[in-house]
């Protein structure tokens, strides 16, 4: 049986309405507690940078960037079908939060193969699909039964909506251009500060043996590896319609 993760539409308008609140469920008899990762993401951007968003050319398509669903127990959940059509309860959350990260959890049996890995340089953000193409999300995932990935990662993943890698461009001596796909930006920055305020960290570094996923919209969002200390082993990436 599928376990599928759905919200009806009245729950993530009541989470877009007040985004510090928390939601509480069940699936497949496994405890879950979902919150948004950064709320009033909009409201963040436009202090940090001193700008009006609405005169910024690069838009920003949600108000508060992430959900992140923790399961209290090892639990299975359905992401995607054969034809790697992403699931439309999943759809619905990156859609209106950019991305969402649930931890505790891992893909069905036949969906674990580990396909294509992949590890960038630090901070180099980018978006994984062109406007052409047709998969234009991005799966990454921790699989739990894999030797390698079982312990937890040393590298982490940012994400941050177009608008604030563009801004940041800006601000390190860019002029003003036209929205690229790779930008090389916070190298004099301290993550750690703009972790939860204008970039989302997923770290994967939950206890041995915790699985852990991440996917995120192309169109809305960029991200990057971030070596704090050292790299580590190549996540698992998968590409979705």
């Amino acid at each position: 049986m599928q376990q599928r993760l759905t919200f009806g539409g009245g729950v993530l308008d009541g989470l877009e309405r007040g985004p510090l609140e928390a939601i509480k469920g069940q699936l497949n008899g496994s405890r879950f507690e979902a919150r948004i990762a950064i709320p009033y993401y909009a409201d963040r951007i436009a202090k940090h940078y001193g700008v009006d968003l609405g005169e910024v050319d690069v838009p920003l398509k949600f108000a508060h960037l992430g959900l992140v669903l923790t399961f209290d127990r090892p639990t299975e959940i359905f992401i995607h079908d054969d034809d790697r059509f992403l699931d439309d309860g999943l759809r619905d959350i990156v859609r209106r939060f950019g991305t969402v990260i649930i931890r505790n959890a891992y893909l069905e049996d036949d969906k674990r193969e580990a396909g294509q890995r992949n590890i960038f340089p630090s901070l180099r953000f980018h978006f994984d699909r062109g406007a052409n193409q047709s998969e234009q999300i991005s799966l990454f995932y921790r699989d739990p039964f894999d030797p390698e990935q079982k312990e937890p990662r040393k590298s982490s993943t940012l994400i941050a909506a177009n608008v604030v890698v563009y801004l940041q461009s800006l601000k390190e001596g860019a002029k003003p251009h036209e929205f690229n796909s790779l930008y090389e930006v916070f190298e004099d920055e301290d993550i750690g500060a703009l972790d939860g305020d204008i970039l989302l960290q997923q770290a994967w570094r939950e206890p041995t043996g915790t699985g852990e996923i991440c996917i995120l919209n192309n169109r809305t969002v960029m991200h990057a590896s971030y070596y704090k200390h050292e790299g580590g082993y190549r996540i698992s990436v998968r590409y979705l319609t």
